[in-house]
């Protein structure tokens, strides 16, 4: 083989050898560009991803007023409450222990309640005023002095009926302020007298 015969082959072969290195070096920079448009892509798909909801359990206490209505009408009593509040999508449920009293005569009220409430302007609102109406039952012993009798104390214990009116404060912190309304009404007569009334209500929740 002649020298033109070997520089024509090695310049064949370094041909062939550079053209296949391009190959590669395309290759690999569409595999980076395709890398990326994913990753692009799924950022992107994260930005836009809509907020769920957090569902969480919390505890809190209130502090208010239980005026006393119909048979017991104009006696006023402090209630306070602390509870436990479920936080669900569409709604929140309460389990509370409220205690409302006078000393002057005396009058007690402790009871367990459970109640279901629903905020009317739905998952869509997105303010940090979150307006709520609900309901459910509690089990409440009662006590009040007698009227005659050197000041004995008659008690009784059954279930109560709550209709709840309220609203939420800074509902999309981690702790929350309410201010409610509670019309709480005896489903048996108490010394042949009906026991309802209706509470005004501050509470707040821990924070979480």
């Amino acid at each position: 083989m002649n020298n033109n015969n070997i520089i024509t082959a090695l310049l064949i072969t370094t041909l062939i050898f550079l053209e296949h290195t391009n190959v590669i070096a395309q290759d690999l920079e569409m595999k980076k560009f395709t890398l990326k448009e994913k990753e692009t892509s799924g950022a992107l798909f994260d930005l836009t991803q809509k907020p769920t909801k957090k569902i969480y359990f919390t505890y809190g206490g209130k502090f208010g007023m239980f005026f006393l209505q119909g048979d017991y009408n104009g006696n006023q009593m402090i209630a306070l409450e602390v509870f436990g509040k479920y936080v669900g999508d569409n709604f929140f449920a309460e389990i509370s222990v409220p205690l409302r009293f006078k000393t002057s005569p005396v009058f007690t009220d402790i009871g367990i309640d459970l109640n279901v409430l629903y905020p009317f302007l739905g998952p869509s609102n997105k303010s940090e005023i979150d307006p709520y109406v609900g309901g459910g039952l509690g089990l409440h012993f009662i006590g009040k002095e007698r009227d005659t009798g050197g000041g004995s104390i008659a008690a009784r214990g059954g279930l109560g009926l709550n209709i709840i009116l309220g609203t939420v404060f800074f509902k999309n912190y981690d702790f929350n302020v309410m201010v409610e309304l509670k019309y709480f009404i005896y489903l048996r007569e108490f010394d042949d007298r009906r026991y309802q009334g209706i509470g005004l209500n501050v509470g707040a929740t821990l924070p979480r």
